[in-house]
């Protein structure tokens, strides 16, 4: 088994309190305490996570964390006192013994990968919990900063990294977390507000001397003119790879709200100087990204405004056919999600329509995982028709995606972009897939063209498509004639051909 996060892999997001754990309880999205998740309550519904088709499972930080804020219990564990052990209550002792020490997190590491299940582990040098300055040393942070690598996130304290002492510490300590604790695969936290300095030294020490591990950071700029200052962080400073937040706003932008997919996602490339939508900028011969296909995707997490379950229901309020519409268009971004470059990732909840706001501050965007809809065969029940119906849905995507070489390594090749209609090809060595998205909101009245140019597809590929794609949910042969694709399709809907179903 590869360890380390790849393209093969679909990444499932957990904030882990509000998982599951055996004396979980279960509370108001209003309630700031720490509900009981723990890592032995993720390994005990690996079954459920196996059978919707993860690979990978991302949880937030497992070390020692102060005991609370005012009201609020650092119930996402982002405000470490300790970095050298972990919090105790993330462990129940039911899967794992409940020691502190790193190598139980390295326990966690190999039941998982016992099951085929890859870890990510969320890291955090930026910054220490609220009130924790007393567990180190004084002159290690940063005081009277301003901006976002010298001031304070959130009132929070930040640590100066210019500072050699501090750099050492934080160097050591994810050296003992890859040894000891068998990480393999980091989320890093607040890349943005941490002094540049501390990636040279990732990348001289941590990267030198453990070239399998893979580092995905968290850079949180999400308008597709924030593009070239994403690109730094994975051009630059070789992160293996960061979110791709401005796709996020995008899909959103356009499959929600009915924005225009040429402005959001792809120019048609009629004439010279269109602007550029957020995938034009994946040539890395101008000066587009490292690596597009090595970004992780997703729609939503646990800072951003909404869940996109939440954004669909904004968009389409009411139960009478707004609930039907709100499942249809969350469908729709799902159908993006898993057949664009990229590594998909998705927010614990999603795949049941969870729901989540960003009000005062993020705790409604990390409910507790609604458990009471799921059977004993770990699949939504049918009388949870919302639930059912978002879960079915992606769990066939994952599975498509996970049997399907061309939406796992395909280059991308755009075929028709206007304000209305996304068309493109997926390419790989023996496969291709072809992705329609109608973002109209009723049946196209006529079939789209779409001209099999061999001067931009390859011949060999254009035979593929004309011998015999079919549709991934109805086995329907796609029509070509004349070395063009003719095929309709419904309104909000995505359309998949494939050589290679499921």
């Amino acid at each position: 088994m590869n360890r380390q996060v790849t393209q093969d892999d679909i990444i499932y997001f957990v904030v882990t309190d509000r998982f599951f754990g055996r004396n979980k309880r279960t509370a108001e999205p209003s309630d700031t305490s720490i509900h009981g998740g723990t890592l032995d309550g993720i390994l005990e519904k690996l079954d459920y996570l196996i059978e919707l088709g993860v690979t990978t499972i991302w949880v937030t930080p497992v070390y020692e964390n102060i005991r609370s804020h005012g009201s609020t219990e650092p119930y996402h564990y982002y405000w470490p006192q300790s970095f050298e052990r972990m919090d105790r209550r993330l462990l129940d002792g039911t899967n794992m013994t409940d020691s502190v020490d790193m190598s139980t997190f390295g326990r966690f590491v190999e039941l998982c990968e016992a099951r085929g299940v890859k870890v990510v582990l969320d890291m955090v040098v930026n910054h220490a919990g609220y009130c924790a300055q007393s567990y180190f040393d004084s002159t290690w942070f940063n005081e009277g900063g301003s901006g976002d690598v010298k001031g304070e996130l959130a009132g929070l304290p930040d640590f100066n990294h210019d500072n050699p002492e501090v750099l050492d510490f934080f160097i050591g300590n994810i050296e003992n977390w890859i040894t000891t604790g068998k990480v393999t695969n980091i989320r890093m936290d607040t890349v943005k507000h941490v002094e540049p300095k501390f990636w040279h030294y990732f990348k001289s020490q941590i990267r030198g001397k453990y070239p399998y591990i893979c580092l995905i950071g968290e850079v949180l700029f999400e308008g597709k003119e924030d593009v070239s200052r994403l690109l730094e962080y994975q051009n630059y400073h070789d992160f293996d790879s960061i979110f791709d937040f401005p796709l996020c706003t995008a899909l959103r932008s356009t499959l929600i709200y009915d924005e225009s997919l040429i402005y959001w996602l792809a120019r048609p490339r009629l004439v010279e100087g269109e602007p550029l939508g957020v995938l034009d900028h994946d040539n890395p011969l101008k000066k587009g990204y490292r690596n597009s296909n090595r970004l992780v995707t997703l729609l939503d997490n646990h800072d951003l405004e909404r869940r996109i379950m939440s954004h669909a229901r904004t968009k389409h309020t009411g139960d009478d056919g707004g609930l039907d519409w709100a499942i249809r268009v969350t469908k729709l971004c799902l159908g993006a999600l898993f057949t664009m470059r990229g590594i998909p990732q998705i927010y614990y909840g999603t795949e049941v329509g969870l729901e989540g706001w960003k009000e005062e501050d993020d705790r409604d965007l990390r409910r507790d995982f609604p458990w009471h809809v799921i059977g004993d065969d770990n699949h939504p029940q049918r009388q949870f028709r919302k639930e059912h119906e978002i879960y079915e849905w992606t769990r066939d995507l994952i599975r498509l995606r996970r049997g399907n070489a061309a939406l796992k390594y395909g280059t991308t090749v755009t075929l028709f972009s206007d304000d209305l209609v996304y068309a493109f090809l997926r390419i790989a060595t023996d496969d291709v897939a072809l992705v329609i998205i109608n973002n109209g909101y009723k049946k196209m009245p006529h079939p789209i063209c779409l001209n099999l140019n061999t001067s931009v597809i390859p011949k060999r590929v254009v035979a593929m498509i004309t011998g015999g794609l079919k549709h991934w949910k109805t086995g329907q042969a796609l029509t070509v004639q004349d070395g063009n694709v003719l095929a309709t399709v419904d309104g909000k809907t995505i359309d998949i051909f494939c050589s290679n179903g499921q």
